[in-house]
């Protein structure tokens, strides 16, 4: 089986200010119960396919290329700080993605539905871009958590990190390792809509 999702890369100069975002986090949440993601294998990631029939790579990249293809390049900016669920239960740390005009969200529902048409479980919660910087770890004790609660609120970051082209997207197998996960693309669809 691979481990599968549909995402879009970061540019090399996203990837390096993620890097310093995440130095500067460390020193401002030191000794916090977090488990920090690699920044070279941060994505924009658009649907999660989980464990998947190697056979199945070929129907998979058939449905992208026809729901992703209409859509024209666009650009996003990456800035701001948030957590999931909430600062007080934060589960997750991320970077967020400004859409103004929704288009990242258009060309997320259209790999929604391009899978679920393949029997995927279609996405139930709305669309919200982010890349995540942090998980807090599983076994933190209560007291961690409260002191990690009470230091969010005072992180700043600032509003703009830079931009991402968004003309393409990619099919990636994730293999975890001990070094975390190695991600390989096994497809790539490029946006060539004209509107």
């Amino acid at each position: 089986m691979y481990r599968l999702f549909i995402a879009a890369n970061l540019s090399p100069e996203i990837v390096l200010a993620l890097r310093e975002t995440q130095n500067q986090l460390k020193r401002h949440l030191a000794g916090a119960p977090l488990s920090w993601t690699r920044p070279d294998g941060i994505h924009v990631t658009l649907k999660f396919l989980g464990d998947t029939d190697p056979r199945r790579v070929e129907a998979i990249t058939t449905a992208l290329r026809q729901a992703v293809t209409p859509h024209r390049p666009f650009t996003v900016t990456v800035g701001g700080f948030g957590c999931f669920p909430n600062p007080r239960k934060a589960n997750v740390l991320w970077v967020g993605i400004q859409d103004p005009e929704g288009r990242l969200a258009r060309l997320a529902a259209s790999v929604d539905q391009a899978t679920a048409a393949l029997g995927w479980e279609p996405e139930h919660r709305p669309f919200t871009a982010h890349l995540t910087l942090a998980r807090v770890q599983r076994d933190a004790a209560a007291n961690q958590r409260q002191t990690l609660a009470e230091a969010l609120p005072t992180v700043t970051l600032p509003a703009s990190l830079g931009a991402i082209a968004i003309d393409r997207i990619h099919l990636i197998r994730s293999e975890l390792n001990s070094q975390g996960s190695t991600y390989t693309a096994l497809a790539e669809v490029a946006l060539t809509g004209k509107t």
